[in-house]
């Protein structure tokens, strides 16, 4: 089972380009995965926190590590694991529903916010 980290980052226009773009990068690159080393069995998962409190994140920080723990630890153990992990918060909200917003929102109203 390989499990990655993306980050909501590149969809909230937090200035770091080039982590942004690494990100998006890896994500694509996990989806390809996924979907090529199914025939083999080999599942893969991608983790994507929130803003989680660290030494590099004292400022920004609203969740533990652990919260990220739990989930990288499931992607790992699990049997069936699930594409995609969203522990954590952006900004107060649930960092699955700032994915998924971001998602759905067209460019020009997301580029917006």
């Amino acid at each position: 089972i390989g499990s990655y980290f993306g980050s909501v980052a590149g969809a909230t226009k937090l200035d770091h380009c080039y982590y942004e773009a690494s990100k998006f990068a890896l994500e694509g690159m996990t989806d390809n995965m996924r979907r090529s080393l199914r025939k083999e069995g080999i599942k893969v998962a991608l983790v994507k926190p929130g803003n989680i409190l660290t030494d590099m994140n004292e400022d920004y920080g609203e969740s533990t590590t652990r919260e990220v723990a739990v989930d990288i630890e499931h992607a790992i153990a699990s049997s069936n694991p699930k594409t995609r992990y969203y522990p954590g918060k952006v900004k107060g909200y649930q960092s699955r529903f700032v994915c998924t917003l971001y998602e759905m929102l067209p460019t020009w109203m997301s580029d917006k916010l």
